[in-house]
C-alpha cells in the first residue's frame, strides 16, 4: 500500500484579510522608491556627462566639432607666428600633437583656395 503525503493541501490564505490597504504608507514608500531611483539616475546622468566628455577629448582631429577645430587653427597660427617672431623654428611645436598638424593642414588648405582664387579673379582677359 501507498503511504499518505505527509503535507496538507488547503486553499486557506496565511495572510491578514482583516488589515486594511493602507494608502498614506504606500505613497510613502512610493515616493522613497522615487527618490532613490531619481539619485541613481543622477548619479548615472552626471556619468553619461563624464564619459561624453572623454569620447570628446579622445576622438580624432577631424571628427571634434567644428568650432573646436577653428578655435585650434587660431591658436596655432598665433603661436606659430610667435614663434618666428622669437627667431623659433615652430615645426615640433606644429608636429607635437595631431590636433596642431590638422588645424595647421586645414589652414594651409583655406589660404591656398583662397590665394587661388584671388589669382584667377585678377588674371585680365586677353585681347
Amino acid at each position: 500500500m501507498a503511504s499518505k503525503p505527509n503535507y496538507i493541501t488547503t486553499n486557506k490564505s496565511d495572510r491578514n484579510i482583516d488589515k486594511q490597504f493602507d494608502q498614506k504608507q504606500f505613497n510613502l514608500m512610493f515616493e522613497e522608491n522615487e527618490k532613490i531611483l531619481s539619485g541613481k539616475l543622477k548619479a548615472d546622468q552626471s556619468f553619461e556627462y563624464n564619459k561624453e566628455d572623454e569620447i570628446i577629448y579622445n576622438k580624432l582631429p577631424h571628427q571634434k566639432p567644428i568650432v573646436e577645430t577653428i578655435i585650434n587653427i587660431r591658436e596655432t597660427f598665433y603661436h606659430s607666428i610667435e614663434m618666428l617672431i622669437n627667431g623659433k623654428n615652430p615645426s615640433n611645436y606644429i608636429l607635437s600633437s595631431p590636433d596642431r598638424f590638422f588645424s595647421l593642414s586645414i589652414f594651409l588648405l583655406v589660404i591656398g583656395s583662397l590665394l587661388l582664387l584671388s589669382s584667377n579673379l585678377m588674371k585680365s582677359p586677353i585681347n
